[in-house]
């Protein structure tokens, strides 16, 4: 490969994940591809995650992050990102592992589309605790006719959860037009790609690059459970595409998204945030703003 390559900056937040945040990191060492920099923030982990990271970060030419107090995900990761050199940018938890081409079919595919693409996305293996694969995130399925949306796909992103968050890349410029991660949300997927979406476009490659990790203490395990702060962040996203949405298609879209919520909401009691996502659904059936 050649040194014109640009600078890849993967940005790893880890929060109580000793058991698994060595292997992650020895993937993005481990990738086929000459330029990365490699940021590691700890938030506040009481499981000796800071000892492991620290053992392995040792004499190696990596940037380290140590918050005295768990501050979040967004917040943590806004701060990782000041000390971004990359052109492009990778979120990747501490859980998850990436596979060795994972970085260059990011680069490729993002290069060849040209900078109107500012996201890349692609297929995940699924992963348990130990290792071993329980399922496979294939984009397709998530589609009747088997297609995979590029370009725009603020309508499709508003309407339903199809993109593995592990799986993505972004440029640099776009994370800095967006200000980085909403810190008032308890996080950042949906949301980013709501306002993401709205002024750039995405790209997609039918191959598999990170190996998600699903277990208990992972942080999607939480998003439906009672009390979900998760469910709060997801309306506030919604009430913020109201806004957004320019078309009657795009208010559908929201609808729906809004629909899926709710029931939700209502499934893990989570009573107070349900009748909001409906009365939200009410007013954007109307356009009343």
């Amino acid at each position: 490969m050649s040194m014109e390559q640009p600078l890849v900056s993967v940005i790893c937040i880890c929060y109580n994940q000793a058991a698994f945040v060595a292997e992650m990191l020895r993937s993005v060492w481990q990738v086929n591809y000459p330029r990365v920099q490699l940021i590691i923030a700890d938030d506040a982990s009481t499981d000796g995650s800071q000892q492991v990271i620290k053992s392995w970060a040792k004499d190696k030419p990596v940037t380290t992050l140590f918050n005295k107090e768990n501050l979040g995900n967004c917040v943590t990761f806004n701060r990782a990102l000041q000390g971004a050199k990359g052109d492009f940018i990778i979120d990747l938890a501490a859980d998850d592992v990436l596979m060795p081409e994972s970085i260059a079919t990011a680069v490729k595919t993002l290069q060849h589309k040209g900078t109107a693409y500012g996201v890349f996305f692609a297929d995940a293996s699924l992963i348990n605790e130990k290792n071993e694969t329980i399922g496979v995130h294939k984009t397709p399925s998530f589609f009747k006719d088997g297609q995979v949306p590029q370009g725009n796909v603020y309508t499709y992103v508003l309407s339903k959860y199809f993109i593995n968050p592990a799986t993505m890349v972004y440029r640099k410029t776009l994370l800095t037009q967006l200000g980085g991660y909403n810190e008032a949300l308890s996080y950042e997927d949906f949301d980013f790609w709501v306002r993401s979406a709205r002024i750039t476009k995405y790209c997609y490659a039918p191959e598999v690059t990170v190996s998600k990790r699903i277990h208990g203490g992972s942080v999607s395990a939480g998003q439906y459970s009672r009390k979900s702060k998760m469910l709060e962040s997801t309306f506030i996203v919604c009430q913020s595409a109201f806004a957004l949405n320019k078309t009657k298609l795009e208010d559908w879209a929201l609808v729906k998204r809004l629909m899926f919520e709710s029931k939700m909401a209502f499934t893990s009691l989570n009573f107070k945030v349900a009748f909001a996502m409906l009365f939200l659904g009410l007013k954007v059936l109307f356009k009343i703003r």
